[in-house]
């Protein structure tokens, strides 16, 4: 198993290389694992060096307009966002997160989506929205109308019955977080009743559910959105990944990447810092 120390090693030399602006494989969600380094390890290099990523994506994103949660300006927004929520960044966040609002509300009602799931459809749409009015203290407007846009085209398909099984996990954990703002808890909670009665949420199997997650980013996501217990199940799965580790990344990546594999070295050590497993 790579020790965190050669992950680390290795994420320094390839993250300012990696072209891929984005949270999922690019330089976001590397400068998210950098920033909470930098905490467990009290040097402050490893967030300069954070801040640095950053400000690359800043730069990067001034030529992009790609919405998408995997690869483009929500996940982005989203992954600053967190960093902002946890104490990692200190900005004005009105005004860091102007264009990013102002590009996602033009993407909410301009941008074609090719289907409702997270990585690339409308509920990564939505997860932008949900995460930014968490946190925005203005509590803007234009983004409540992006969101209740984005929420009442996915309830049409809900109540079309034609959402389509594989999307229904992503529209269900899209519903689960928009009925914890409490604007929209009384609204939506029938439809995400409704949506409890799916045969993959009512009866999850917690092995091949979300499936583009690790198992132990699985079991952990299960335990929170389906509300059962799954401590003896992580508890084997960590384990497994004591013995076997993760040692097949090839890419810098957040998900199935040297960057996932740092961040589980990380929770490993402090098994209560699981936050970032929420951005996946």
């Amino acid at each position: 198993m790579k020790t965190l120390e050669k992950i680390v090693e290795k994420l320094i030399i390839n993250g300012s290389l990696t072209e891929q602006p984005g949270l999922f494989y690019g330089k976001t969600g590397i400068a998210v694992f950098f920033f909470h380094y930098a905490r467990h390890t009290g040097n402050d290099l490893f967030q300069d060096y954070a801040m640095y990523l950053i400000e690359m994506v800043q730069k990067q994103i001034a030529n992009t307009s790609i919405p998408r949660y995997d690869i483009g300006l929500a996940g982005i927004g989203v992954g600053f966002e967190y960093l902002l929520q946890n104490d990692f960044l200190e900005v004005d966040d009105n005004d860091f997160f102007e264009d990013f609002d102002a590009l996602m509300c033009r993407a909410t009602l301009h941008e074609q989506y090719p289907d409702l799931n997270m990585h690339g459809g409308l509920t990564g749409f939505g997860r932008y929205f949900i995460y930014r009015l968490n946190g925005n203290y203005k509590k803007d407007k234009e983004l409540h109308e992006a969101l209740t846009n984005i929420a009442g085209k996915i309830i049409h398909q809900v109540a079309e019955d034609s959402v389509p099984e594989n999307e229904q996990p992503d529209v269900f954990r899209f519903l689960y977080d928009l009925t914890k703002l409490n604007r929209y808890t009384e609204k939506y909670s029938n439809v995400l009743h409704q949506c409890r009665k799916w045969k993959c949420i009512n009866e999850p199997d917690t092995k091949k559910i979300f499936p583009y997650l690790s198992n132990l980013q699985r079991l952990y996501t299960c335990q929170k959105y389906f509300n059962i217990h799954l401590a003896d199940e992580i508890t084997q799965e960590w384990k497994i990944w004591e013995e076997t580790g993760h040692d097949s990344a090839v890419n810098p990546g957040l998900l199935y990447g040297w960057t996932s594999d740092a961040l589980l070295h990380l929770t490993y050590l402090n098994k209560n810092n699981i936050s970032w497993i929420n951005l996946i």
